[in-house]
């Protein structure tokens, strides 16, 4: 056995123009939000709220409505289902991220039984028909799913890259992937939460990497996922930059919805 550190999967695409930067952006935004004074004296009323708006929103990017007011309960409806679906995922994740950190496959499979109401909860497709609301077409065979999988667990325990880098590659692969045949979308945008918690970035879910991506469009999401599936630097560089807003988008929300609260008293 060679006695040579083991190369980082993601090293090489830090050389990639803007993804190191993006990274860092993203990182600040994060850590400014983390010490923000007024957040960080509403937080404890902040963390319920701002997962209920990440879930409504997980479930709007899939098609389901994005309601005004997030205190409200789904409706009892198809769409209504997949919100209620996208709550309770981000609601488990925020539960799992210790977990995560030594068995995220386990975790991932664990948050698809919240988002699936077949016989195959927590395991994944044997065929390659799946549920694909976003319509990114072609869809990887089932018998690369295991090995696939595999790598992207070995990414997410044992890669040193930046937290951002990470989440970004593996809500892609999960997302370009749909190991599961319906709800791998949902499950792909948790891992995004999973990661930063598990990685002590945002160990509270006040990112709200979810609404971010949901103000930024579906458009622009399957738009940045396409670009990833395209495999050049430069839809590798989109996606990243794609994923480090949402990222933004849903932490520049936190801090409003602190000032909101702070204005109140």
């Amino acid at each position: 056995m060679s006695s040579q550190s083991k190369v980082d999967p993601l090293s090489n695409l830090l050389s990639i123009p803007g993804v190191a930067s993006e990274c860092e952006t993203t990182l600040k935004a994060i850590d400014e939000l983390m010490w923000n004074r007024t957040v960080r004296r509403h937080k404890d009323s902040l963390i319920p709220y701002t997962r209920r708006i990440a879930g409504f929103a997980t479930a709007a990017l899939d098609g389901a409505q994005m309601p005004k007011d997030p205190t409200m309960e789904p409706e009892v409806s198809p769409m209504g289902l997949l919100s209620d679906q996208g709550l309770l995922v981000t609601a488990e994740a925020d539960l799992q991220r210790l977990a995560f950190r030594t068995e995220p496959l386990k975790v991932l499979a664990r948050l698809h039984t919240f988002v699936s109401t077949d016989e195959d909860r927590g395991r994944p497709r044997t065929t390659n028909d799946v549920n694909d609301p976003l319509r990114l077409g072609s869809v990887p065979p089932h018998e690369v799913l295991q090995e696939r999988m595999s790598q992207l667990v070995d990414l997410v325990i044992e890669s040193k890259a930046s937290s951002i880098l990470v989440a970004a590659i593996a809500h892609a692969e999960l997302a370009t992937l749909r190991p599961f045949t319906q709800g791998s979308y949902l499950v792909a945008r948790a891992s995004t939460r999973l990661i930063l918690a598990a990685r002590d970035v945002d160990n509270d879910g006040l990112v709200m990497s979810e609404y971010g991506a949901f103000l930024l469009g579906r458009h622009a999401y399957v738009k940045a996922l396409t670009g990833y599936i395209s495999g050049t630097r430069e839809g590798v560089s989109a996606w990243v930059t794609w994923q480090g807003e949402a990222i933004r988008r849903g932490a520049e929300m936190a801090k409003e919805l602190a000032e909101m609260a702070d204005a109140k008293k």
